[in-house]
């Protein structure tokens, strides 16, 4: 982690959530919903993501390293404590999971996520049955989600999973992880089946 990300990390810790929620109201909620469980597919959930996680993409849409139109005029009028304290209050509140509409193609997107090489759940919060990763080596060991500061995907909609898939594929998204590169070695098929499978996770 640098410098920068350990700074964003503790601005984000030390966020009052009861602050945040004002900040919410007046800036996020018409978007992402009043509690962060957003009910248009085109914008992410932000209840239950990591603070620390939350405050980094504001800072990254201010700065201009994360583009779009919506977001970077909107959090380029955030203090770094409105931030932290949005930040802190999304996190704080539970994320409500997706139907599965296809359960055929979710148990295809469960073996993509805890098989793939590299499977996507060394990085992102997500488990099975058994609150373990998925089989051979990794089956014994513990669940190791978010160890990366990746985001916690579990109950986002299967639509922005998916479309944020292709911006990492396509390089619209850039990123300092492997996940440009991951993602442009899924198949279409591969993206849309692992976005179904996180959507219904709690």
């Amino acid at each position: 982690m640098t410098g920068a990300s350990l700074g964003q990390s503790a601005g984000a810790r030390a966020g009052d959530p009861a602050q945040g929620s004002h900040v919410a109201e007046g800036k996020c909620a018409q978007c992402h919903g009043a509690d962060g469980n957003s009910s248009d597919p085109q914008f992410p959930k932000l209840a239950g993501q990591s603070p620390a996680y939350l405050y980094r993409q504001l800072s990254d849409f201010r700065n201009g390293i994360r583009k779009s139109d919506i977001m970077g005029p909107i959090a380029a009028d955030l203090t770094d404590a409105e931030m932290a304290n949005a930040a802190s209050f999304f996190g704080k509140q539970p994320r409500k999971a997706d139907a599965v509409k296809d359960q055929r193609l979710a148990a295809i997107g469960e073996r993509i996520f805890f098989s793939g090489m590299p499977a996507c759940a060394m990085c992102h919060r997500a488990s099975d049955r058994r609150g373990m990763m998925g089989g051979g080596m990794m089956g014994r060991m513990p669940m190791m989600g978010m160890m990366s500061g990746a985001p916690n995907l579990n109950g986002q909609h299967a639509a922005y999973i998916a479309d944020q898939l292709d911006r990492f594929a396509s390089g619209a998204r850039p990123s300092s992880t492997p996940m440009g590169r991951i993602a442009a070695a899924l198949s279409e098929a591969d993206k849309r089946a692992v976005a179904e499978y996180l959507s219904g996770l709690r």
